[in-house]
Order: structure tokens, then C-alpha cells, then sequence
């Protein structure tokens, strides 16, 4: 898959040392460029790596914790137990979201979170690509307490580590957990620097309440008022929004990330995802944190943005399967700014690519191959994985990670949680 182009009997030629895309084409490449090796067989499907374009990848350890709540009474219970995390636990919860989306073929991910210091670490190892802020929660007593310094310095010094694999963004939580004094100098900050602020926006019924009970308006209003909307942040769920609210996201370049299962899980509203995209809103792929979404599998997130925004409309066709995979591939990779390097399959882009090889007859025939992707494949379909034309996976074996030591390691801390 070439942007929208699908390439039959195809190859794509990775150069490892440059970590770049050396060609795309029809199979006789192979006898030109004559590859060491040669992945993947007639029935194969390679594709951009998939970008999740917001969670929280640390609270893989914390899978399970709570269940049942939604909004409020959920953010509650869960900043109490954060209160207790250690930087080490960062580390380990985040190897282990990560050993889940290699496998699952995520190469990139946003994640907004505390200890951003220790997600870093864990990306530069096992050789992914991520956009990581540092989150700043001032409601909470209980929560881990960054200030906004602390999430521009580290969006500073942190922004092209790992040789480019790490970017940033300033991590604001939400407009109902941060002072407003605070947003507007988040806005300031990230004006003057040129990072992007990551926050929640209209992500929950409570916070409609909270906002209007307070401010007097609705979440994406206030945020228009105060300037946050023209630092063109990226905004996470954006669920409960209104048709001229929706207007001034695409008036401002607002990018959305989308996660449909976690507001579905929560008994939220579906977002009005497909009137945000025919008014020009750039909607990416999400799947939020492993707490609350259960997994970080992007292949169950398309399948579930296509069934609910058909649901939402009445119609069959809502959004397409192409549409799906574009928002969990070049469009999440638009959301990130990263767009020039990853999220198609082209000649000089960075090779961050996937090999799916699914069972012949779940998927045979294969007359349209989005149709394919987001109706017939699933994570562990996944056999191989590239990112900057360095092999994390091949064949279903992890080769940056050590699962067996990043297990262990997350036990140790469930048991010092006492989560069990």
C-alpha cells in the first residue's frame, strides 16, 4: 500500500542502515535490488506500522484495577492508586504496553503521562517511535504532581532523542483538572516553542457538567475562548461536541484523536466522528489507556470506529474501511506531525512497515484489502515489524524486548500495590 494505492504481488525494499524505503513496486524488484532477505509470501499483507495517537501506556500494570465507573468516579479511583506508582513502574508498564503494540503492529505512539522521563527510556530501548508529554494535574491531591515546568522541560529536552524516534508535546490533563492560569500559559509555552499541547477535551458527560456549572459554557467553547483552540492542539475523545463547535475545530486545524471503545466501555456518547471529517478535521485511530481500554490492539479499534459511527448515522457506509485505515495510519501520523516521515509506504520515507500473515481461509479472498485489514484481521495477525528499518519483530518473535523479565518485573510491582 502505497498512500491509497494497493500494489498486487508487491515488494517494498527496506535499506536497515538507512532505515529508509528504498522502493515500492511490483515483485520483479526483487531480482534488481537482490535483498539479503525476503519476508512475507503471496498471501502476505504489508502495510504502514499503525500509530495510536493517544494513551497511557504505564497503566498496563494497572490492568483490570477498576472497572465499572466512567468519568469523574473512575479519574478518582485511579489517581489514587497513580499516587503510589514509582518512576521504576512507569518503566515497566510502559515495556510492557509496548511488548503489546509490537505485537499487535503499532510502531508509533502518543502518550500523555507522569514520569514521562521513564516512558522515554523504554522507547529508546526497545527501538520504537513515540510523541510523549508530560502530564500536569493540579485537582488531585492524589495523582503524581508534575507543574507545567516540568512538562515543557521535558518537551525541550527530550523532543528528537533516540535519534528522532521520541518527539513531544506538553501534556495538559483536561480544562476541569488544570487552572485556567495554567492552560493559557500552556498555550504561551507551547506558541513560543512550537510543541503542540495534548489534552482531553469534552470527553465525558461529567465534565460537560463540571464545565458548565462553573464556567457557564461547554467544554470546547471554553477552550475557544482562552486561546487554546488556535495553538492547534491535539485533542483526545471529543466526544461530546457540537455542529458549530465542530467548525471551529476544522477553522482551527484541531487534530482528534479518536477512541471509541473506552467512551463506548464507559457508557459514553459515540463521537460525531464522521461530521468532524466531511467539515475537514484531521480524526486519527486512538485506543487510550490499557486501564480502560483492556488492550492497545489498533486492529480492534478499527473495527470498532467503523460499527460505531455506521450506528451512530443509521448507515451502512458511514465511514469506509479506508477510512478507517487511514485514521489509524497517514492521518495519525498528520495528528503527530509526523507525517513526512511515517504513515504510508513511500520511496525515502522512514521504513516503519508491518507484515500481516493471517490463516489463508479467515481472510481468502481478498478482493479489497481495506475491507480485509479492518473486517478480517486482528493484532496477533501481525508476524513482522519494522521501525526505521530496524526489525522489532519477525516471525512472532520480539527482538527488542525480553518478555519474560518485563513480566516478572510487573508482577513485583502489582504485589507491592497489592492489586491482586
Amino acid at each position: 500500500m502505497e498512500d491509497d494505492k494497493v500494489i498486487r504481488d508487491g515488494v517494498v525494499i527496506i535499506d536497515s542502515n538507512s532505515g529508509l524505503i528504498v522502493d515500492v513496486g511490483e515483485y520483479n524488484l526483487v531480482k534488481e535490488y537482490k535483498p539479503e532477505v525476503v519476508l512475507g509470501n503471496k498471501y502476505s499483507i504489508v502495510m504502514p506500522g499503525l500509530i495510536n495517537t493517544h494513551t497511557h501506556s504505564p497503566m498496563s500494570i494497572l490492568r483490570g484495577v477498576v472497572k465499572g465507573l466512567s468519568g469523574f468516579r473512575w479519574l478518582e479511583r485511579v489517581w489514587l492508586i497513580e499516587g503510589k506508582l514509582k518512576p521504576r513502574d512507569i518503566y515497566v508498564g510502559t515495556l510492557l504496553s509496548i511488548a503489546c503494540m509490537i505485537r499487535s503492529g503499532t510502531t508509533t505512539f502518543a502518550d500523555h503521562y507522569f514520569y514521562a522521563e521513564e516512558i522515554a527510556k523504554a522507547v529508546e530501548e526497545t527501538s520504537v517511535r513515540a510523541v510523549i508529554a508530560k502530564t500536569v494535574i493540579e485537582s488531585s491531591a492524589s495523582a503524581p504532581k508534575h507543574d507545567l515546568e516540568d512538562s515543557v522541560n521535558f518537551a525541550l529536552n527530550f523532543n528528537g532523542r533516540a535519534n528522532g524516534r521520541i518527539t513531544t508535546m506538553i501534556g495538559i490533563h483536561s480544562l476541569y483538572s488544570c487552572s485556567l492560569e495554567t492552560v493559557k500559559n500552556a498555550i504561551d509555552e507551547s506558541i513560543e516553542h512550537n510543541i503542540p499541547i495534548h489534552i482531553h477535551l469534552a470527553e465525558s458527560m461529567d465534565e460537560l457538567r463540571y464545565i458548565r456549572e462553573k464556567y457557564k459554557t461547554t467544554p470546547v467553547e471554553l477552550a475557544n475562548q482562552i486561546g487554546l483552540l488556535k495553538s492547534k492542539p491535539l485533542v483526545a475523545h471529543a466526544t461530546y461536541v457540537q455542529d458549530n463547535e465542530i467548525l471551529l475545530f476544522a477553522e482551527y486545524d484541531v487534530k482528534v484523536a479518536y477512541a471509541p471503545f473506552t467512551k463506548m466501555r464507559g457508557g459514553q456518547e459515540i463521537a460525531p466522528v464522521v461530521d468532524m471529517i466531511k467539515c475537514g478535521v484531521s480524526v486519527s485511530l486512538a485506543t487510550d489507556g490499557p486501564l480502560s481500554s483492556g488492550d492497545l490492539d489498533l486492529f480492534k479499534e478499527m473495527k470498532i470506529m467503523l460499527a460505531a459511527q455506521n450506528h451512530r448515522y443509521r448507515i451502512p457506509n458511514a465511514l469506509t474501511p479506508k477510512d478507517v485505515v487511514k485514521a489509524a495510519t497517514i492521518n495519525a501520523a498528520r495528528n503527530l506531525g509526523l507525517n513526512e516521515l511515517v504513515g504510508s509506504i513511500r520511496k525515502g520515507k522512514r521504513a516503519d512497515v508491518i507484515l500481516v500473515e493471517p490463516s489463508i481461509p479467515k481472510v481468502y479472498p481478498i478482493l479489497d484489502v481495506y475491507y480485509t485489514i479492518v473486517y478480517s484481521l486482528c493484532g496477533s495477525d501481525v508476524s513482522t515489524v519494522f521501525v526505521n528499518g530496524k526489525p522489532l519483530m519477525i516471525n512472532r518473535k520480539l527482538l527488542t524486548i525480553d518478555e519474560e523479565r518485563v513480566i516478572h518485573e510487573a508482577y513485583s510491582v502489582i504485589n507491592r500495590l497489592d492489586l491482586m
